[in-house]
């Protein structure tokens, strides 16, 4: 008669079981949150940076949104005035590099104070992501998981639009097949933020979804009309003059800690010294690469979700301009990938994709570079399962397809 396991050794199991892995990889990323919320002077976190970082430059323009000096926020030296005016006269820099429709999501925060406007703006976040990840998987351990993603952990770090991105590509991307005006709806959205759209016109091609296009596209007018009659002209003007030229000048010529944070070819890059043209030759056959993939996955017979997660992580190899905030569709991919593919070699790549937003900051400080490799060769992978034959690529542990959902 065999014994029953001890407790212990029950405890060892569960340690070592393969999503327990994920989840400790998760609760890393989410315990590196501490030492910022434990050790912050007020709005201020130990390193002298506002506590959540990036959200200051929302909290910031939307309590210019409502005033005569919106247009402010569209010239870096004036709105880094504003900020430490409003905020803290020893803020470092900063500054709003959004086009108009961005505003919309950030002047609600007009009516909140400032740790009351990151709290409200971090749940609000959260409460977004949820419905779409519960849209795109069907288990709920996997819409756990996702919301619990290391990407989500860094995002709320540092205060960032990444969770509202993801709901939106997420819920998009989920109502694809069945709910085409729905999910071009959603997907026309991400107009105040394209970089994360960059691979959709390609999918829309492959798969002549013409509904999804027009809604769409339609969506993307609306909201560039509604923001030209809610803040002018000018605004547009001032995003397509010195705003846009402090993004392309951070991007070519910037120095600091932000090049770490970006997972792309090109900012891999300029991190080992190439200067930007440079870096834009090596970032093309990445984007060509990129878009080869969602193509070949987009043409073939495979299902909704996996389709999607080739899009999801090809999109981050595809644009030069993305952040570790940036990945949580791509943390959705790893983890399609991870139900899908059980041999050693591809859990250790969802591993690396799953914790990419966190490690690659030192990984890169030290020119390291693994980012662009990592979700390359992540995204190849599902290609390779969206296009092999149904009998390999379908597996009845993984999520299934969003008809159930929706």
């Amino acid at each position: 008669m065999n014994r029953p396991a001890s407790p212990l050794a029950r405890l060892a199991r569960r340690l070592i079981h393969p999503d327990a892995l994920l989840w400790e990889l998760s609760a890393v990323a989410w315990l590196l949150l501490l030492p910022y919320i434990l050790t912050a002077h007020g709005h201020l976190d130990w390193t002298r940076h506002a506590l959540g970082r990036d959200f200051v430059n929302y909290w910031t323009a939307g309590h210019l949104v409502f005033t005569p000096h919106r247009l402010d926020i569209f010239s870096p030296d004036l709105f880094l005035t504003w900020e430490h005016r409003l905020f803290d006269p020893l803020l470092p820099f900063h500054f709003w590099s959004y086009p108009p429709p961005a505003l919309f999501l950030v002047a609600p925060l007009a009516f909140l104070p400032y740790i009351p406007g990151l709290i409200v703006w971090t749940l609000a976040g959260i409460a977004a992501l949820i419905p779409a990840a519960r849209a795109y998987f069907r288990a709920t351990p996997d819409q756990m998981l996702l919301v619990a993603a290391p990407a989500v952990a860094v995002n709320i770090g540092l205060g960032q639009n990444g969770a509202f991105t993801a709901a939106l590509l997420l819920a998009g991307l989920a109502l694809w097949r069945d709910r085409p005006w729905w999910s071009g709806v959603l997907l026309g959205l991400l107009i105040f933020k394209p970089q994360i759209a960059i691979l959709l016109p390609v999918a829309v091609l492959a798969e002549k979804r013409w509904g999804t296009m027009a809604a769409a596209g339609l969506t993307a007018v609306a909201v560039l009309l509604l923001s030209t009659l809610a803040f002018g002209i000018d605004a547009w003007k001032g995003f397509l003059g010195p705003t846009l030229a402090m993004q392309q000048g951070m991007l070519s010529q910037g120095r600091g800690p932000f090049m770490w944070m970006m997972p792309s070819a090109f900012m891999a890059a300029r991190v080992v010294g190439l200067r930007a043209d440079w870096a834009l030759a090596v970032q093309a056959p990445f984007s060509i690469f990129a878009v080869w993939l969602v193509w070949r996955a987009y043409r073939s017979d495979a299902d909704n979700i996996l389709k999607a997660a080739v899009l999801m992580t090809a999109t981050f190899v595809a644009s030069p301009q993305a952040f570790n905030y940036d990945l949580i569709p791509a943390a959705a991919g790893a983890l399609v990938l991870w139900r899908r593919d059980d041999s050693g070699f591809a859990r250790g790549l969802c591993l690396a994709l799953w914790a990419l937003p966190v490690f690659m900051i030192a990984a890169q400080a030290f020119h390291i570079i693994v980012a662009p490799l990592i979700l390359t060769y992540a995204a190849w992978r599902l290609t390779q399962l969206a296009t092999a034959k149904p009998s390999l690529s379908a597996s009845p542990s993984i999520t299934g397809d969003v008809a159930s959902n929706t």
